[in-house]
Formats: structure tokens, C-alpha cells, sequence
């Protein structure tokens, strides 16, 4: 049950959210989003919500609340073009200036939901859009109340139906994934065009994606394949194991510089725009890797962050960590691959391509913080600070069509702004100096509260691929074994990973992973020296994780 201080935020955030303000945002260096040099000693006048001036002369605004932002630089609202929302995220994207994010994965009608909650100021958080997913019929699975309002494309007739009844749910763009064909992809595509949506997905091959009709790029897989052209690196990739959206790092050693100005102007002349999710994808490989651990392991130290859930924490830390073990050959060819990566990057954005910062949060990243992050990182690839700006700003905003709502400081935008103590073309990491907040011309209240909630709870069950899964226990082979004898059974199922113990009553047994499928555990004499039937489970350690239904196993008399 909520607290009544909870209700009270709730509310809080409900009536001042919803009470028009106007103000003026007076002196500070304006950065505008558009890509044009600073404008020193600016002035921003915000009626309702909505900029109506932006000078550099004070405006007549007599009665009007001002924000003294002499010394500051004012940037446009952050926008994240990548998450998973979970109903926990609100405070951390505002008080990391982030005013608005894209949700790229859940159910329509939860995402419905938010959407009008918080873009009414209903509930505290950021503004929020979303793209409508289409499935494959082999991708229908999971529980049921994920499924509902599922829409599932079995020809490409089906397309102009099934996007119109995705707009009239209040979707913004589509999200397809990587097992499209090229016939589905491309008729979803027409038809989204058709309704004045862009098609954003995963990609196995960026050159077949664009012809396809793809709007925007998620990760760097496609482009990966896409330039690993000559036979050695095509027989190497065929043998690789990938799956979209996942780690696959491996993968980028093999890219060929000399494919690159051929597929950057192929992507450009389609205006198709790049997500790299750099953040996501090498956090634990880039020189920046114990400066971004440090500041997410200080944040998640505030004592109010307590409600971000155990196995969020877990995995966003540990995934610093998850190249640790590999030899030092491995970590070269990561870092061969990351090379390859920043360079495709840095030519793309000097042909004119796109680039739209989104994070995957919190697959593996965190809410707010990690845009920063990511800014940091394409810098380093070679793009300018500015370059870095536009990708969280005003490329994201053009991304999905709401380049005249968001994503650029200009008259009729929403006024959503970010006032930063130093600035961020010098050194992009001062994006990360955060002096003020406003989103839709209110102050935002960037701290954290124990309490923080929304009523509107995500359905099902918790899902996101770099949890360990559920474990789930089918058989015991042999299901009786002798008393007094040291014996090895095999322990069947689904879920298990190499953390997964079997265990007899609750006690560990000596485990061995074989596959996702299959453990080997070894009983021995104490463990078999009572006849009866005794409880056999398999557990998972967090994140995710869990332990497994029993199953019975037998010992009988020798």
C-alpha cells in the first residue's frame, strides 16, 4: 500500500504540474540545440508553458517569475531516444536534465497510459513518447498480459491495418526488430510512412535495412555486418552467435575501414539516423570505464535512490565488469572492434549523417545519468561537443517528427531547458554540472524523495535479457538413486546459467553447468545416506534469478 507520503508527492506533482507558469529565464549563454554559435547574455520568456521570446534585450515581461542565469549556460531539454520505461525511472531522468524520453519496449496499453499521464503533468516525470511494437508470429510468447493488443504481421497486406490501429493507440513511431524480412519490413514502413510515422529498429545488415525503409538505426550490429565484406570476415561472422540488442563485441574487430565511406553515404542519402548505444555496449572497455562506474556507484550511494530495485543496481554496476575475466588477446580484439566503431562514427557525422543519443536504460545503464555518459563517449569518437548536444537534442527530437515540440530552444517550442555551471563546448562532461531543470516552463524539483512513486505499475513479470532468467526445473536423471553412494545426476530444464546451483532439501550440491538445459550435480554419501524422497530445486542468483519448483528424487534401499 502506498504512504500517505507517497500520495502526497503524487498529488503535489499533480496540482502544481498542471498550473500554467510563466517565467523568465534572464542573462545565461544560450545554446540553442540548432547548431549555431552560443548566444551570450539571452533572454527566454516562457508564457504557459511555451517559449514565446527568445532575445538578447530584456523583454516586457512585467509580474513574471525570473530565473537569474547570469554565469550559466542554457541548453535545451535532454532527450533519451532509448528506454525501457519501469515506473522507478521519473526522478532520475529529471534531475539529470532529461525532459524527455522515448519508451521503445513495453506493453501499448501501459505505454498509453504514461504517455497521458505524464504528458498531462499528471504524473512526475519526464515528457514521454513511444514507439508501437510489431511482432513476427514466433515472436507471440511470454504471459498472456503482455500480449494484449499484440500486434502480430503474418503478410504484407497486413501492414496498412495494422499501423493504422498502432496510431490510433497514440503511437509515435514503430519498433520492428532484426527477423523482419525485407518484404514485411518494407510494407510496414510504406504504410508507417503513409501515417507520418518513422520506423526505428534493430538491423542485421544496415544496407538491406535502408532500402527497406528504416528510419533509425538502434546499435551497431548492422553496421557491423554491413562492412565486414570480404570472405575471411564473412566466414568468421556466420560463425558468431549474435543476437540483436545483446552484447556482441566481438563482432565489431571484424568491420573494414575501407567499407565505410560506401555505407556512410548510403545512410545518408536515405536520411537514415544511428543509435550506437555506446554506453550500453562498452561500458566496460572504454577509457572512461572506473570515472562512469565511480559516478553511477555514488548516485546509487544517495540514500533516497533506495527504491531502484537490487537487480537494476546489480546489473548496471556489474556490467563495468563483464570483460574482466577474458584473456588479454579477447580485450584486443574488443578494442580493435571499439576503434572501428568510433571511426565509422566520426565519418558518418562528417558526410552530414545523424546521430540520436539513447541510452537502453537501464538494461544496462542508468536512468539519466548514462545520457551523459553517452555524450562523453561520441565525443571521444570523434564527434565535437556541439555534435554530441545536437545527438540528445535536436537530431532526437527530428528522429520521431517532434522537431517543432521539443529538442531545440526556439519560439513556439515547449520550454523545456537545462542550465548547466559551465560550459559543455568546452568539455561536454559539463553537461553533467546541473544548475537548474524546467520542463514545460516549471522549475523541476531535481531531488530525490524515499518516497517517489506513480500509480501506474508496469504489467507482468520482469524480463530484460541481461537478468539471469527464472529458472525452471523439468526432471531428475535417474529420479532413484541407491542410499550410501556417491552418484551424479543430470538435472534438467530450461534457464540455467553458471551460477545455478541444484540443491537436495534446501543444500547445495556440488554443480556443474553443462547448458541452458542441462546441470550435472553430484549427491554424496551424506547427502544419500537416509532412504526417502527428498526436494530437488535449482537456483539462480541475482539479478533476476530465483529458485525453480521442486522436483522429487528417491532413495531407495541398496
Amino acid at each position: 500500500m502506498r504512504t500517505a507520503l507517497a500520495i502526497g508527492l503524487l498529488v503535489a506533482a499533480s496540482a502544481a504540474d498542471l498550473q500554467a507558469q510563466s517565467l523568465l529565464v534572464s542573462g545565461g549563454t544560450l545554446i540553442d540545440g540548432t547548431g549555431r554559435p552560443p548566444v551570450e547574455n539571452a533572454y527566454i520568456l516562457v508564457r504557459d508553458g511555451v517559449i514565446t521570446e527568445v532575445t538578447t534585450s530584456p523583454p516586457s515581461a512585467a509580474g513574471v517569475a525570473v530565473v537569474d542565469a547570469r554565469g550559466k549556460y542554457i541548453l535545451p531539454g535532454l532527450i533519451d531516444s532509448h528506454v525501457h520505461y519501469r515506473d522507478w525511472k521519473g526522478e532520475l531522468f529529471l534531475a539529470h536534465g532529461v525532459a524527455t524520453v522515448y519508451d521503445l519496449g513495453n506493453p501499448h496499453y501501459y505505454q498509453a497510459a504514461l504517455k497521458r499521464g505524464f504528458n498531462t503533468g499528471r504524473l512526475r516525470g519526464p515528457r514521454y513518447f513511444f514507439c508501437g511494437e510489431v511482432n513476427l508470429p514466433s515472436d507471440e510468447q511470454g504471459p498472456s498480459v503482455l500480449r494484449r493488443g499484440l500486434d502480430v504481421i503474418h503478410a504484407p497486406d497486413d501492414a496498412t491495418a495494422i499501423v493504422a490501429r498502432l496510431k490510433n493507440t497514440g503511437v509515435d513511431c514503430l519498433k520492428l526488430n532484426e527477423q523482419f524480412s525485407g518484404d514485411l519490413f518494407s510494407a510496414l514502413a510504406r504504410a508507417a510512412g503513409q501515417a507520418g510515422l518513422r520506423v526505428i529498429s534493430h538491423s542485421w545488415n544496415a544496407r538491406d535495412s535502408a532500402a527497406w525503409g528504416i528510419g533509425g538505426i538502434e546499435h551497431m550490429e548492422g553496421i557491423a555486418r554491413a562492412t565486414a565484406t570480404s570472405p575471411r570476415a564473412r566466414d568468421a561472422v556466420g560463425r558468431m552467435h549474435l543476437e540483436a540488442g545483446h552484447k556482441n563485441t566481438a563482432l565489431y574487430q571484424w568491420m573494414e575501414p575501407s567499407e565505410f565511406d560506401r555505407l556512410v553515404q548510403e545512410l545518408v542519402e536515405r536520411r537514415v539516423f544511428l543509435n550506437p548505444t555506446l554506453a550500453f555496449e562498452w561500458k566496460a572497455l572504454t577509457p572512461r570505464r572506473r570515472e562512469h562506474e565511480q559516478e553511477d556507484e555514488r548516485l546509487f550511494r544517495t540514500p533516497a535512490l533506495a527504491y531502484v530495485p537490487r537487480d537494476d543496481r546489480l546489473v548496471i554496476l556489474g556490467q563495468y565488469h563483464w570483460a574482466d575475466g577474458r584473456s588479454a588477446e579477447e580485450r584486443r580484439q574488443f578494442e580493435d572492434g571499439y576503434r572501428n566503431v568510433q571511426q565509422f562514427l566520426a565519418r558518418f557525422v562528417r558526410a552530414g549523417g545523424k546521430i540520436y543519443a539513447g541510452t537502453d536504460s537501464s538494461a544496462a545503464t542508468t536512468p539519466g545519468l548514462s545520457l551523459h555518459h553517452e555524450m562523453q563517449l561520441l565525443v571521444d569518437a570523434g564527434l565535437t561537443p556541439m555534435q554530441a548536444l545536437l545527438a540528445a537534442t535536436a537530431n532526437a527530437a527530428e528522429l520521431i517528427g517532434l522537431e517543432r515540440i521539443v529538442g531545440t530552444v526556439e519560439r513556439g517550442k515547449a520550454a523545456d531547458l537545462l542550465l548547466v555551471d559551465a560550459n559543455p563546448l568546452q568539455d561536454i562532461a559539463n553537461t553533467k554540472k546541473i544548475a537548474r531543470v524546467i520542463k514545460d516552463g516549471r522549475i523541476v524539483d531535481t531531488a530525490y524523495h524515499a518516497e517517489y512513486a506513480i500509480p501506474i505499475r508496469r504489467p507482468g513479470p520482469e524480463s530484460k535479457h541481461l537478468y539471469n532468467p527464472a529458472p525452471a526445473l523439468r526432471d531428475v536423471v535417474p529420479p532413484v538413486v541407491p542410499e550410501g553412494t556417491a552418484v551424479t545426476v543430470r538435472v534438467v530444464g530450461r534457464g540455467f546459467t553458471s551460477g545455478s546451483v541444484v540443491k537436495i532439501d534446501g543444500r547445495a550440491l556440488d554443480t556443474r553447468w553443462v547448458s541452458a538445459t542441462e546441470l550435472a550435480a553430484t549427491l554424496t554419501p551424506r547427502e544419500t545416506g537416509s532412504v526417502g524422497t527428498f526436494l530437488v530445486t535449482v537456483e539462480t542468483p541475482p539479478p533476476g534469478g530465483g529458485a525453480s519448483d521442486p522436483v522429487e528424487l528417491i532413495v531407495t534401499f541398496r
